[in-house]
């Protein structure tokens, strides 16, 4: 029986420098390789983002318009045909050697296909990049050494208190000692974490292709347009905080992660 494939889906509008950086560290690394296909969706294309794209090995699918984020996923996952795919941005640099990726990929599509996640997060956990709030909040209700004031927040705010404890993957060297009630330790330095303490990321994820398009997809176009971005769904904005997702008892796999999130200085944009 063969092995569920996997396929790599980068979403890149416009941003070529970042598109650039990033793309250089998969060639260097031979990432690409580790993929049964490799596409990269470029809505709206640029001539300066297409030049960019040309100058790796991967399938290029474009659009002429720019429809948004959950768009852009949503038709990665339907021109890629594999099992799995794996979704990344154009800003998001590969941090780790191509063993430690093989490695971490197939930690991860085994935790997916033994039905332990429903997500694995593949971003480092380390050095997670820029435009990550979330561990300046979670250090807030839990610092290294702790306060009086932080004792304080969590008191008066339980509930804001518990939502952030999945971020001991990120501030905690035992996450699993500290937050036995929604994170587990699933060994090989993957944990797993409920998803009524992680929220649904965008960003540099690995996903079983018909779940997200059968059941994440439909769920986030069937909330009434509210807050967006630009104009557009995003699924962050419509999972986060539903309790579709919070209620799910869905798990979220957490490895040492593979990317960060480094956008260029001149985005494009």
């Amino acid at each position: 029986m063969a092995s569920p494939t996997v396929g790599l889906g980068i979403l890149s509008w416009r941003g070529h420098r970042s598109l650039d950086a990033a793309m250089s560290t998969y060639q260097e690394s031979d990432f690409f390789s580790l993929f049964d296909e490799a596409m990269i969706f470029l809505p709206d294309p640029d001539e300066a983002v297409l030049d960019i794209a040309n100058k790796y090995p991967l399938r290029i699918e474009t659009d002429p318009n720019n429809a948004g984020i959950l768009a852009g996923m949503e038709e990665i996952a339907k021109r890629l045909k594999t099992d799995y795919i794996f979704f990344t941005e154009n800003d998001c640099p590969l941090l780790e050697p191509r063993d430690e990726a093989e490695r971490q990929i197939n930690k991860a599509r085994n935790l997916l296909m033994s039905g332990q996640a429903k997500m694995a997060r593949m971003r480092h956990v380390k050095n997670y990049g820029e435009t990550f709030n979330i561990i300046d909040k979670y250090y807030r209700y839990y610092p290294k050494q702790d306060t009086f004031i932080a004792k304080i927040r969590r008191l008066l705010r339980p509930e804001k208190a518990r939502r952030l404890s999945g971020a001991a993957i990120y501030g905690s060297d035992t996450p699993a000692q500290k937050f036995p009630k929604d994170i587990t330790d699933a060994d090989d330095g993957f944990y797993l974490v409920d998803a009524a303490v992680m929220a649904w990321t965008n960003q540099s994820i690995l996903i079983e292709r018909d779940f997200f398009l059968n059941t994440i997809i439909p769920y986030c176009k069937s909330i009434p347009l509210g807050r967006n971005i630009n104009g557009f769904r995003s699924i962050e904005i419509e999972l986060n905080r539903s309790k579709f997702w919070t209620k799910s008892g869905w798990k979220i796999a957490c490895g040492p992660g593979l990317l960060t999130h480094q956008r260029a200085n001149d985005r494009g944009y």
